[in-house]
């Protein structure tokens, strides 16, 4: 099977044949029909130490395959989402319903944690490949645990499926589960990538009054108009915006979580779900802390359970409460993986979806 390799840090990916292992018992093969290209697969090798070389990729949508013996959630031809959290159903974040929060995630850096791994099934000529997120999206096959895959309506198009793996979820439970916007809240949103742009539409979806959408391109502001921003901003812009009731930060650097902090009023709430770096630090007045009662929370997943939240996510979609196909710039096939990625990231594309199928 094709599949879109990084063989080392910093490097292009090179679209070649690998070889996939069939399922075994407990596991999934899936045959993926469409792909995104989140910013964080790019960082996992240059920020977060994850092994080369790896097939990337956590934001995928396809057809069951194959199924190993004792998998009886889903069935051959069933259409998934493909899930980068899936969880155990044992540990303490699932049992109190957090399972986005698995203590038994498992990913393909658990070798270099110290952790036992999961065999990866992609090698190249007797050389192993890591799956990357456990997941590798960037390939036109991938073999996963039961319990990492969900079954979605199959008339949703598998572009919008692909999106409902990540950016969705991330974004708009960013809004609707961490956040917790409330009907009439002030609301800002710091970063307008697709991601940022979800958790805008999360907002209108919970109410917001007044939703402002900040991002140093103007493209991505004029986007952010059409899926439900009340109006814009530039970075530049945000020591003016005051006692706003939620600030999401869908950057996650320490600046912009500062420029959050002071943006709130008295008893606000910051939600950071950007990807942070684990070098960076962010100070926080320790009166302001107590005095103004703000609150300050992460976002992992956006708080979403896939297995539980990807219907509300759909029905949302398909009453037009949520206009992903607004955020895809277009589909190109997998080979083109390294243009979709120069296009991301320069801000001429917010989403390319790759298809890997011939």
């Amino acid at each position: 099977m094709r599949a879109a390799v990084l063989w080392g840090p910093g490097k292009n990916f090179e679209v070649q044949e690998i070889q996939i292992a069939s399922p075994a018992a407990g596991e999934v093969s899936v045959d993926l029909h469409s792909c995104g290209v989140c910013a964080s697969d790019l960082s996992l090798t240059t920020a977060f130490g994850q092994p080369t070389p790896v097939v990337l990729g956590h934001e995928g949508a396809g057809i069951v395959a194959e199924v190993g013996v004792g998998v009886d959630s889903v069935k051959v031809g069933d259409h998934v989402v493909l899930v980068w959290v899936p969880p155990c159903g044992t540990c303490v974040p699932c049992r109190r319903g957090d399972d986005y929060l698995c203590a038994n995630r498992r990913s393909s850096a658990d070798a270099r944690a110290g952790k036992a791994a999961r065999p990866s099934p992609l090698s190249v000529d007797g050389t192993s490949i890591h799956q990357g997120m456990a997941t590798s999206t960037f390939a036109q096959r991938t073999v996963v645990p039961g319990n990492a895959v969900v079954k979605i309506d199959a008339d949703v198009p598998f572009p919008v499926a692909a999106m409902m793996g990540c950016a969705v979820p991330t974004g708009v439970g960013a809004a609707l589960r961490s956040a917790r916007v409330q009907p009439g809240d002030n609301v800002a949103v710091i970063g307008c990538g697709a991601v940022g742009l979800n958790a805008v539409m999360g907002a209108v979806v919970a109410g917001a009054a007044r939703v402002i959408a900040i991002d140093p391109m103007e493209s991505r502001r004029a986007l952010a108009l059409t899926v439900g921003a009340s109006e814009s901003a530039a970075p530049e812009d945000l020591d003016d915006l005051h006692d706003l009731d939620v600030v999401i930060d869908a950057v996650g650097a320490p600046a912009t979580v500062a420029s959050a902090w002071k943006a709130v009023r008295r008893g606000g709430t910051v939600t950071v779900v950007g990807a942070g770096r684990p070098n960076q630090v962010v100070e926080i007045n320790a009166y302001e802390l107590f005095h103004d009662d703000k609150k300050i929370t992460g976002s992992f997943h956006g708080g979403i359970s896939m297995h539980r939240d990807l219907p509300m996510l759909v029905g949302l979609w398909r009453n037009g409460r949520l206009p992903i196909e607004k955020l895809i710039d277009s589909t190109a096939d997998l080979t083109k993986i390294n243009e979709a990625i120069e296009a991301q990231q320069s801000g001429e594309a917010l989403r390319v979806v790759l298809t890997p199928q011939p």
